[in-house]
C-alpha cells in the first residue's frame, strides 16, 4: 500500500538517517537497535504471564521508544502499511474523537492512552518483523513455551482443587462435586476468563512452532509442540471459561478448513497426504469428544451456556448486554470515550440494580459503546481486510513456499479465537492478550509486505 504522505515520511527518515550514519556506526546501542527491540518484544512477552498491566505496558513503550529512534538513525529503515492499517488509523482516531468529546474526559485520557500503546506497539512490532523475518520462530517457540508451562500450571491447580477467589460458576443447578475447580494460572489480576483467553491467544503461537518444525523435518520439536498443544487445549476446559470453549472450537474448525485449503491448493496430487490429513482430523475431534465424555465436569459446564437465564452468571451478562445497548442507542454516533473507568461511571445511570460491571462482557458492543458506530465499523473492516487479504495469500502458490502460509494461517486463527471469546467477554482489552494478538498480526503484516508474495 503505497501514498505520498508514507513517501514523504519516509524521506524524512531517510534524511536524518543520514545525518547520523557516523554516529549509528560508533555506537554499540545504535548498531544493535533491532537486536534491542527483539529482546524487549521478548520480555514484554514473558512479563505478561506474571507482571500487572502497567508494568507490562512500561516494557511495550520501551519497545515503542526503540523504534522511534531506529526509525531515525538506521539507514534503509522505512515505514509500510497493509492495507488493513487504513482501517486501525481510522479506528485509532475515532477513539481520539470520542475521547476528547466524553463527558468524563480525564477518566477517557487514562483509557485512551492504552489504546496508543497497543496500537503503536503493533506497528513498531510490525516495522521490526518487516526486516526480520527470520525472527518469527523464535516468538513462536518463546510463546509456546509460556503457553505450555501456563497450561501445565492450570492442570495442576485444577487437579490441586485450588481454592476458588471469586464466585465464578452458579452451584444452584448443579451438584457441588460437579463444579469445576477453575484455574487461573499466574496472570495478574487471576482470572480463568483471562487465563482463557490468554491460552486461545497463545495456542495459535504453539500450531506455528510445530508446522515450521514438520516444514524443516524436525520431528523431535514437532512432537514437543503437539503435546504443548493437547496440554494447552485441556487447560482451556479446565478454565471453565465457556466463551474460550467456543473459541476453542473455533480454532479447531479453523484448522480443519485451512489445513484443508493449503493441502487442495499446494498438495493436489499427494493422496498419501490426504489420507494421513483425514487421519489427523479424525484424531482431533475424537479427542475433543473422548475429553468431553471421561469428564462430565466439562461438559457439564459447556452446556450450562444453553440454559441461559437459568445460569446466574449467564443471566448477569444478559442483564449488562441489556444495559450496554441502552448506553450504545443513546451515544450511537461517538460513543461515551475509552476506557473501564469512562463506563463504570455512565454504566451506573443505565443498571439493572444490582448487576454492576466494569464492561459490556462483548467486545463488539464494548468497541460500539466507547467510540460509537463508526469505531465499530472501522474496526471490524480491519478483521475482514486482513481475513481476506489472508485467505487470497492461503488460496495461491506462494513463492516462499509455506512458511508465509503457516504464519498467515496462524494469524487467522488466532482472529478466530479472540473474537469468539470475544463475542462473551472482554478479557480482549487485557495486555496479556493484546501484546499476544498483535505480535501475531505484526507478524503476518511483515509476509503480507514481503515484495516477493
Amino acid at each position: 500500500m503505497e501514498s505520498k504522505f508514507l513517501d514523504i515520511k519516509n524521506s524524512v527518515y531517510a534524511f536524518f538517517q543520514k545525518k547520523f550514519e557516523i554516529i549509528t556506526k560508533n555506537s554499540l546501542i545504535l548498531s544493535k537497535i533491532d537486536e534491542i527491540i527483539f529482546f524487549f518484544i521478548g520480555i514484554t512477552l514473558f512479563a505478561s504471564t506474571f507482571m500487572e498491566s502497567e508494568k507490562i505496558g512500561g516494557l511495550a513503550i520501551i519497545v515503542i521508544l526503540l523504534t522511534i529512534v531506529k526509525m531515525f538513525t538506521k539507514a534503509g529503515t522505512k515505514a509500510r502499511v497493509t492495507t488493513w492499517d487504513a482501517a486501525i488509523f481510522i479506528y485509532f482516531i475515532i477513539c481520539f474523537i470520542s475521547t476528547i468529546n466524553s463527558t468524563l474526559v480525564p477518566q477517557s485520557i487514562h483509557g485512551f492512552l492504552k489504546t496508543v500503546i497497543y496500537i503503536l506497539y503493533y506497528f513498531c512490532a510490525a516495522n521490526y518483523f518487516q526486516t526480520n523475518q527470520n525472527k518469527i520462530k523464535y516468538i513462536f517457540l518463546l510463546v509456546g513455551i509460556l503457553c505450555s508451562v501456563e497450561a501445565i500450571i492450570a492442570i495442576y491447580q485444577n487437579f490441586a482443587g485450588i481454592e476458588q477467589i471469586s464466585t465464578w460458576q452458579d452451584s444452584n443447578y448443579i451438584n457441588p462435586e460437579d463444579a469445576i475447580a477453575r484455574a487461573y494460572g499466574t496472570l495478574k489480576p487471576y482470572n480463568p476468563n483471562l487465563l482463557g483467553g490468554y491460552l486461545l491467544t497463545g495456542i495459535p503461537y504453539i500450531i506455528g512452532a510445530g508446522t515450521l518444525c514438520l516444514i524443516n523435518k524436525n520431528k523431535k520439536t514437532f512432537l514437543f509442540t503437539l503435546a504443548a498443544f493437547v496440554i494447552s487445549a485441556l487447560a482451556v476446559f479446565f478454565t471453565g471459561s465457556r466463551g474460550a470453549y467456543l473459541g476453542l472450537g473455533a480454532i479447531i474448525a479453523g484448522i480443519i478448513i485451512i489445513s484443508g485449503l493449503i493441502l487442495k491448493t499446494d498438495f493436489a496430487n499427494e493422496q498419501k497426504l490426504k489420507s494421513l490429513y483425514k487421519k489427523a482430523i479424525g484424531a482431533l475431534v475424537g479427542l475433543v469428544v473422548l475429553v468431553l465424555i471421561a469428564v462430565p465436569k466439562i461438559t457439564k459446564r459447556l452446556l450450562s451456556i444453553f440454559i441461559l437465564r437459568g445460569d446466574s452468571s449467564t443471566s448477569f451478562r444478559m442483564n449488562v448486554y441489556n444495559s450496554s445497548w441502552h448506553m450504545f442507542c443513546d451515544n450511537f454516533i461517538l460513543g461515551i470515550g475509552s476506557g473501564n473507568q469512562t463506563f463504570r461511571e455512565i454504566y451506573g445511570l443505565y443498571m439493572i440494580t444490582g448487576f454492576d460491571a466494569l464492561s459490556t462482557y462483548s467486545v463488539p458492543l464494548e468497541i460500539a459503546v466507547e467510540s460509537g458506530i463508526f469505531g465499530l465499523i472501522s474496526f471490524v473492516s480491519f478483521i475482514i481486510l486482513f481475513l481476506v487479504k489472508a485467505f487470497q495469500l492461503i488460496l495461491k502458490i506462494s513463492p516462499n513456499g509455506l512458511v508465509s502460509k503457516v504464519i498467515m494461517s496462524c494469524a487467522i486463527l488466532t482472529i478466530l479465537g479472540v473474537m469468539t471469546h470475544g463475542m462473551f467477554d472482554t478479557i480482549f482489552f487485557r495486555p496479556q492478550v493484546q501484546f499476544l494478538f498483535w505480535t501475531m498480526i505484526a507478524m503476518s503484516s511483515s509476509v503480507i509486505n514481503d515484495k516477493k508474495q
